[in-house]
């Protein structure tokens, strides 16, 4: 698992912080919560300040948004000049069985590592990528491991029968991934953070990417070579938890 190169001309990280989330016109916005937490702590690290009444703007201009998508995924973006940029878009891939390759993973300073900033086309061009090559999602590899993927969190069940997610800095903190870590440690599955190395991932039991686009899509091939054993126990675990979320009235934010 080298991975190909990605590059790109793009805008300086700090130039802007952003969040995508799940929206639905009937309930609104998907652990708007853990996104607004997660997103003041980015702009932080960013040196961006966001307004004081930032969540009630954003809210006000969401109702605004294309009255088409009924459900499907906002982006929020706060640029470091004071502007929002909130757009919506329909899912694409979801709770699927996807194929995935390998990128190479581009390594930001420890205070850039891990947000979720302006410089992104790295991130956008790994997704193009893996649809230019016929598969569905881009796994992000540095030093001969998994350490994020181009929108969600990557999550493996080893031989062993433990759960594992990359303890990489370099790695986004998934909300979707975190909201369900105590039903799956709950379910009997150790979990633990750690390197998802080259030969822990193609021994893998099975391989899941968790994020508020891809739901919990299953990994079956990497690079054209087949993983798992073609079960399903981690993926229905991850996905009955996220269905659990959803009918959990606290967990959406209404916007009218």
């Amino acid at each position: 698992m080298t991975g190909h190169d990605v590059s790109s001309m793009q805008r300086p990280p700090r130039s802007a912080v952003f969040t995508t989330l799940r929206f639905s016109k009937e309930r609104g916005l998907f652990l708007f919560d853990q996104h607004s937490i997660r997103f003041q702590e980015h702009a932080k690290r960013l040196r961006i300040n966001l307004p004081s009444e930032w969540k009630e703007n954003v809210l006000s201009q969401v109702v605004a948004l294309d009255p088409e998508i009924q459900n499907g995924l906002v982006r929020i973006e706060y640029t470091s000049e004071g502007s929002w940029n909130i757009s919506s878009r329909a899912y694409s891939t979801r709770n699927e069985a996807c194929d995935a390759i390998t990128v190479s993973a581009k390594i930001w300073p420890k205070r850039i590592a891990g947000t979720k900033h302006a410089a992104w086309d790295a991130y956008n061009e790994a997704k193009q990528q893996a649809e230019n090559s016929g598969v569905d999602v881009a796994l992000f590899v540095h030093e001969f491991a998994v350490i994020d993927a181009d929108r969600g969190s990557p999550i493996l069940l080893d031989e062993d029968g433990t759960v594992w997610y990359s303890s990489s800095s370099q790695a986004v903190d998934g909300i979707t991934l975190h909201s369900i870590l105590s039903e799956l440690k709950s379910s009997g599955f150790p979990v633990q953070t750690g390197k998802l190395n080259e030969r822990m991932v193609a021994r893998c039991i099975e391989c899941v990417v968790l994020g508020s686009g891809l739901g919990a899509s299953t990994i079956e091939s990497i690079d054209g070579e087949e993983i798992g054993d073609g079960t399903t126990r981690l993926t229905d675990l991850c996905r009955n938890a996220i269905t659990r979320l959803e009918e959990n009235p606290t967990s959406w934010t209404g916007v009218e």
